[in-house]
């Protein structure tokens, strides 16, 4: 089934079949702390459960959160204050924000909404020694939460008074707190926060109550790329922190839209997935001064789909399908790009 698996780059091996036989484990969530790895897997008896690997000796689970065999589905797993925070069920508290010091058992940080529904906070994001989630406080809905290691966790502010304001799609850009929200008004339009005055909206990207959804941020030579809607379409947008907001290409030219997204820096290249209408979803790039240009069309046959670029040993790697091989890890030096075929060991 699916399991916990490792690269050196060169061979390819199962680190333990965490639930024996054909069954999944399932692993997710890996996040590393204290140098060691840190995931959610269900080993077949307690459901999902926080686990760990150290690199030597077999995975072991954490603690069963939500014993007599249901699954506490710890995600979110963010390191903060030299912790490991994530979201959890214990079976009486509903989904709540718990944390883990690598030694003592896991415990929950607050009842931020007492009772058995909980408060489902998501997004957990680390910003100038604070951590910021999303959260339902049992009053104002989902709005932007904060914790300082210390105190009671609590809202920074009710961005929409007549509902929910959904912040998500969390960055950090010059030391300012940035997500998606909507007041109620204008839609889901890019916000910042810097940690002292009021929550406030970066820029009315597309005018009236649709909003633009800017989704992905992520910071390339000091700037902030996005995705994000307008009458255009869908396309990359960035921003600079001063000047408004400004698109950076209409990738699908007119109304359609490119559905930039799966951003990640390489080579001094910010890489992501688009579509420009006539090739399908397939790998871009950008240099941050000259036009953007398509890597290569890996699927002439459809779509590529890929996923999940993670910079490895000064190579890029994501999963994609060529129209032949189905879904295969694929490997770009910046140069050239291959499909890996995988060593079993």
């Amino acid at each position: 089934g699916y399991e916990l698996w490792k690269t050196d780059g060169t061979t390819t091996s199962m680190v333990a079949d965490i639930r024996t036989g054909s069954s999944s484990s399932s692993p997710e969530f890996l996040t590393v702390f204290n140098n060691e790895l840190y995931f959610q897997a269900n080993g077949g008896t307690n459901g999902d459960e926080l686990w760990v690997y150290d690199g030597i000796n077999a995975p072991s689970m954490v603690a069963d959160i939500w014993t007599g065999g249901s699954s506490s589905n710890p995600y979110y797993l963010t390191v903060f204050n030299n912790e490991l925070y994530f979201r959890a069920l214990d079976g009486t508290n509903g989904d709540e924000l718990w944390k883990y010091d690598g030694t003592n058992a896991p415990s929950m940080v607050a009842d931020i909404r007492p009772g058995s529904y909980g408060s489902n906070p998501y997004d957990l994001t680390v910003c100038n020694n604070e951590l910021y989630f999303t959260a339902d406080g049992g009053t104002n809905g989902y709005e932007l939460w904060k914790y300082d290691g210390t105190n009671a966790p609590s809202m920074v502010a009710d961005i929409n008074p007549s509902g929910p304001s959904y912040p998500t799609h969390f960055a950090v850009f010059n030391n300012e707190f940035y997500f998606s929200a909507t007041d109620g008004t204008h839609g889901n339009e890019l916000w910042k926060y810097d940690g002292t005055n009021a929550p406030s909206m970066v820029a009315d990207i597309y005018p009236g109550s649709v909003g633009d959804a800017p989704e992905d941020m992520i910071v390339f030579n000091g700037k902030m790329y996005f995705e994000a809607t307008d009458a255009s379409g869908d396309e990359l947008w960035v921003y600079d922190g001063v000047n408004a907001p400004s698109m950076v290409a209409d990738i699908n030219f007119g109304s359609g839209s490119s559905y930039p997204t799966q951003f990640a820096v390489f080579n001094n290249e910010l890489y992501f997935q688009a579509s420009d209408g006539t090739n399908g979803n397939e790998l871009w790039k950008y240099d941050g001064v000259n036009a953007l240009s398509m890597v290569m069309d890996i699927n002439p046959f459809s779509s590529s789909n890929l996923a999940y670029l993670t910079v490895f040993n000064n190579e890029l790697y994501f999963r994609a399908e060529d129209g032949t091989n189905a879904f295969e890890l694929w490997v770009t030096s910046g140069s050239e790009l291959s499909h890996t075929e995988v060593t079993y060991s």
